[in-house]
C-alpha cells in the first residue's frame, strides 16, 4: 500500500465493490497503455423509493500510439467499443484517472484533463430512453473491473 498526507493507495481487486467517496468520485492510477486492455464501473444506483439498479461503463485503450480509447455507458450508449471515444487522453504510460458521477453526468479526468463530460440528458443515443432517468439517480456503491495494472487511491 502507498500511503501519503493526502491519500491511500490500495491494490484494487477485480470486482470488488468499494465505497463511493462523497461526492461520488473514484481515482485510481494505471502504469500501462496495452490494446484492448480495459477498465470498467458497475454502479449501484438507489431510486427515491428505495428500488436499485445496477448499471455499468467502460472504457478501452484502442490505440497506444494515439492514445485512443473507446468508452460506452449502459443504457445510454452503443454497448460496444470503437463507437464513442474519450477526448484527448494524455499519451503519459502512468496515468491518473478521476471519474466522478453526478445526477446529471458522467465526467473523466485522466492526467487533469477531462476526457469525457457526458450529459445522461443529452449525450445519451436517441434509442436509450432510459438512461437519463437511470444514472441520475444516487450511487450507494461501485464495482471496479479491469484488466490493466490498476492502484485505487482511497481519500
Amino acid at each position: 500500500a502507498v500511503v501519503s498526507t493526502q491519500s491511500t493507495g490500495i491494490q484494487a481487486v477485480y470486482r470488488n465493490t468499494y465505497p463511493l467517496i462523497s461526492d461520488n468520485t473514484l481515482q485510481f492510477i494505471t502504469t500501462d497503455n496495452e490494446v484492448q486492455k480495459y477498465i470498467g464501473m458497475y454502479y449501484n444506483l438507489v431510486s427515491e423509493e428505495g428500488g436499485r439498479v445496477g448499471r455499468g461503463f467502460v472504457m478501452r485503450c484502442e490505440n497506444t500510439t494515439s492514445s485512443q480509447w473507446s468508452y460506452y455507458i449502459e443504457g445510454c450508449t452503443e454497448c460496444n467499443y470503437n463507437v464513442q471515444f474519450l477526448n484527448n487522453v494524455p499519451p503519459d504510460k502512468v496515468k491518473h484517472w478521476i471519474i466522478n458521477k453526478t445526477s446529471t453526468h458522467l465526467n473523466i479526468v485522466c492526467n487533469k484533463v477531462t476526457v469525457l463530460n457526458f450529459n445522461f440528458a443529452t449525450d445519451s443515443d436517441p434509442d436509450k430512453t432510459d438512461g437519463k432517468h437511470i444514472w441520475s439517480r444516487e450511487a450507494e456503491s461501485g464495482q471496479i473491473f479491469f484488466n490493466v495494472e490498476l492502484l485505487l487511491i482511497m481519500q
